[in-house]
């Protein structure tokens, strides 16, 4: 078993710690001055005062991306993991490559300790590089994200202008379907090429409710794959008086089914991963409002919308 570095540092502390006890007594002995000794006593309590400090300062602090939900407005969280300053990391940002519908906010969370990055658009050197947003140094674990609003279609490559290998990748679209109650988008279309893609953001807009960012909304989305007998899922969504935005992942955590979020305290995208999102199929998403502000609405309020994929 090795020797960790709270071990060492405390062991290093009893070295000193004895090394100026056996100085203060034989100053004490052969000066016999009551000043060296006052003096070795406070050069005692102040190398003990910094041993201290340092055995309680070594230990890593992690940061989540809901700290400093209060000025976060974005939709999406991206995290610069704790490592990413270090090439052969095999993650830099987390996730890489997502897929959002136009209108999506983004937050970059620097979660690297001790390490600043930049969360810069376009290509290390090139042309294109910051021409679309620049972060500017973001520092290390502040709880503070870069965010940016992807209101147009196509794909952004980003980079870190200080770790140019650190890259990521938004693919943005703009198609969207609308029903009598909702307008449906995703960040891939309305075709999902998984081998491409390994995960969507599906983005559920009420039409007819007003959306007040307060008033708590319980949404319900249940999917069925080729055929309406065959339902493979089915949950409410609380969200606080806003839309809901829903990203599917492929491939099952475990091979089971697995939720989590929102992306912050109370709001952003909530993730499904699930083992049946595979091959060519066709999906059936059913959504529709089950509460406002925990009663149910007067009139019904679902919409049907088909999202395929391919391989």
């Amino acid at each position: 078993m090795g020797i960790s570095l709270h071990d060492t540092a405390f062991i290093v502390f009893k070295y000193h710690y004895l090394l100026i006890l056996f100085t203060m007594i034989k100053s004490v002995v052969v000066v016999k001055r009551f000043s060296v000794c006052l003096t070795l006593i406070v050069l005692l309590a102040s190398v003990s005062a910094i041993t201290v400090l340092m055995l309680t300062t070594t230990e890593t602090i992690h940061v989540h991306g809901q700290v400093g939900t209060g000025s976060i407005k974005a939709t999406y969280s991206v995290e610069i993991v704790p490592g990413a300053a270090q090439k052969t990391n095999l993650i830099h940002y987390y996730p890489a490559k997502i897929a959002v519908p136009v209108g999506i906010t983004v937050a970059w969370f620097n979660n690297d300790p001790e390490q600043p990055h930049t969360v810069t658009s376009g290509s290390f050197g090139g042309p294109d590089s910051g021409a679309l947003f620049n972060s500017g140094v973001i520092p290390a674990l502040n709880g503070v994200p870069f965010q940016y609003t992807f209101d147009r279609a196509g794909s952004v490559l980003y980079h870190c202008e200080i770790h140019p290998w650190r890259v990521g990748i938004v693919s943005v679209n703009a198609v969207t379907d609308t029903g009598t109650n909702f307008e449906f988008s995703s960040g891939v279309g309305p075709i999902w090429n998984v081998t491409k893609d390994s995960r969507t953001l599906l983005d559920f807009t009420p039409l007819t409710i007003p959306l007040d960012m307060s008033t708590p909304i319980t949404y319900n989305i249940t999917m069925f794959k080729n055929s309406i007998t065959n339902k493979v899922f089915s949950k409410t969504f609380n969200v606080p008086g806003d839309k809901l935005p829903l990203e599917l992942i492929v491939g099952g955590y475990a091979n089971h089914t697995r939720v989590y979020g929102p992306d912050f305290s109370s709001s952003g995208a909530y993730h499904l991963q699930a083992p049946f999102l595979k091959g060519n199929s066709n999906y059936i998403m059913k959504v529709g409002i089950a509460a406002i502000n925990g009663k149910p609405p007067q009139n019904k309020l679902v919409d049907g919308f088909n999202l395929r994929t391919i391989t």
